[in-house]
């Protein structure tokens, strides 16, 4: 009688697994630097890519606080580079109050030699990465505009490229904007400005939960970033899956 119960329970628990919203699969040494900006600009990867805050204040943001840049004069400093990327996400939230039509900058190498990777919002108010030197061009585009109806608005913004694959996937709102094939050559992470290029192409407006990862995330991965916020989702280790399966399973 036990066994019979047994395996019922287990059969039961195989159909819980199945039936149940899929988790995202990111964990911390998937993460190469994290900016939440809840009061500070401390890099929370523990890797060490603390940012030097600018000028600038932080405020409600979309997830805890966010830092607001003025666009004349205020900005985010990465002393520190972080590297090569072979693969590379960035995800974000962003809400643009000003300077349509005018370059915007999410997150830009402080030079520009081979190599180095460009993050921004083009004056045709499309998002815009760039990789000095790549096969295809320098630049790649989003079929997304941050303009009109879009601005002094919540946006997230996801950004995926492979060298592997010589493709990049912008991701609007946790929804595949566009897939272009592009590259082929790794990009380069020096130490950058988040919101500004050399004293130019300023952000006006709010920034907040600012996460590069080492590695490509799909569209269920984003979409929990984006919904959960980053630190509810390293949250939720294997124990945890397992334990809100088998809740489900006792009710």
């Amino acid at each position: 009688m036990k066994l019979k119960v047994i395996i019922m329970a287990l059969g039961l628990l195989l159909i819980a697994a199945f039936s149940m919203p899929s988790f995202a699969e990111i964990t911390e040494d998937m993460v190469a630097a994290a900016w939440l900006f809840d009061s500070n600009a401390d890099d929370i990867s523990g890797n060490g890519f603390d940012g030097e805050l600018e000028g600038g204040k932080f405020v409600d943001g979309k997830i805890g606080k966010a830092v607001e840049l003025n666009g004349k004069d205020e900005w985010v400093t990465i002393p520190k580079a972080l590297g090569e990327f072979e693969e590379i996400t960035f995800a974000h939230w962003v809400k643009s109050t000003g300077r349509e039509n005018d370059w915007r900058v999410f997150f830009n190498n402080t030079g520009w030699k081979a190599g180095d990777i460009h993050y921004q919002l083009h004056p045709n108010n499309k998002v815009e990465f760039s990789i000095h030197g790549n096969p295809g061009g320098n630049d790649t585009f989003a079929n997304f505009m941050m303009a009109g109806g879009e601005i002094d608005t919540w946006v997230h913004i996801a950004t995926v490229y492979s060298a592997k694959e010589q493709k990049i996937r912008f991701f609007i709102n946790g929804e595949l904007d566009i897939e272009n094939d592009w590259g082929g050559n790794p990009g380069i992470l020096d130490s950058a400005f988040i919101g500004a290029w050399d004293n130019q192409r300023q952000w006006e407006g709010l920034i907040d939960e600012f996460i590069i990862f080492n590695t490509v995330l799909d569209a269920d991965d984003i979409q929990t970033v984006m919904n959960d916020g980053f630190e509810t989702t390293l949250a939720v280790d294997a124990k945890q899956k397992l334990a809100v399966t088998w809740g489900s399973l006792k009710k």
